[in-house]
């Protein structure tokens, strides 16, 4: 009974799915409208934050901008490397957010290298804002983070996949806790970890998309938010800052632009 139940959801979220894809042909093909994020010549439009310096200050150059492009934790020997990122000083919603990231060579520890795309990220600065996240990591670019009491319904794209870290079932609710982070895993492997790399995420209303170098890898809908007013209750999450996360390895990010779609899905 349970494999049947399993196989039940498993064609329902794939149907689902197309469903949802077929929902938004112009925002995936359309190649106009571009908004850049990066004037190439100065963080205008964005402020950093790091472990030990907060909001705008960054005593160690974590973040800088060489040709146009954010280099991030480029550190001299000897300089610790710390956490953080850049956020986009406005909201997005109802967006397509491109972007394109090559690994470095410096790293603070062993294993893989590490950095994320963070996007409907609100609520108080900190390491770990609350947001949903688009994982850029050594093998597993596209896997979906869901941070800091964030909530979303997940869909798994290949029933080859495992979905959740804990083994939940496919097609369930999963809500992290403040100060946790879940992970939804992605659907294939399109990295290429000798070249420079496209990311994007579409934000239809409360879903989102994930696609590595043009290949749909990820896709969540009821996207919520704990109600300011009463945190027990979840409310409908549309909208939020951007932003390039600095996680212990050498990375550069080019190329960052949003392209506004007109949402299919109401909250």
């Amino acid at each position: 009974m349970k494999s049947l139940i399993l196989a039940f959801l498993v064609c329902t979220t794939a149907v689902t799915f197309a469903i949802a894809v077929n929902l938004h042909p112009s925002s995936i093909s359309a190649d106009d409208g571009w908004i850049p994020l990066l004037n190439g010549k100065n963080f205008d439009g964005w402020y950093s934050y790091t472990e030990t310096g907060g909001k705008n200050n960054d005593p160690t150059h974590v973040f800088k901008l060489e040709d146009g492009a954010v280099h991030i934790l480029d550190v001299a020997p000897g300089v610790k490397f710390e956490n953080g990122y850049l956020s986009t000083v406005k909201d997005y919603s109802n967006v397509r957010i491109h972007a394109e990231y090559k690994w470095g060579t410096k790293r603070a520890t062993e294993g893989k290298r590490n950095s994320g795309l963070l996007y409907l990220a609100g609520g108080a600065d900190a390491i770990y804002p609350r947001s949903i996240e688009c994982q850029i990591e050594e093998t597993d670019v596209g896997d979906m983070w869901i941070v800091n009491g964030s909530q979303v319904t997940g869909f798994l794209i290949s029933p080859t996949f495992q979905m959740y870290d804990d083994d939940r079932n496919v097609g369930t609710t999963v809500r992290s806790r403040p100060g946790e982070s879940l992970r939804i895993l992605k659907s294939g492997d399109f990295e290429d970890r000798n070249a420079w790399n496209t990311v994007e995420i579409i934000l239809d209303g409360d879903t989102a998309t994930h696609l590595v170098n043009g290949r749909i890898v990820n896709y969540a809908r009821d996207i919520k938010k704990p109600d300011p007013q009463n945190p027990a209750r979840m409310i409908p999450l549309t909208s939020g800052h951007i932003l390039l996360e600095a996680e212990g390895s050498e990375i550069w990010f080019r190329d960052v632009k949003v392209k506004p779609i007109e949402p299919t899905r109401k909250p």
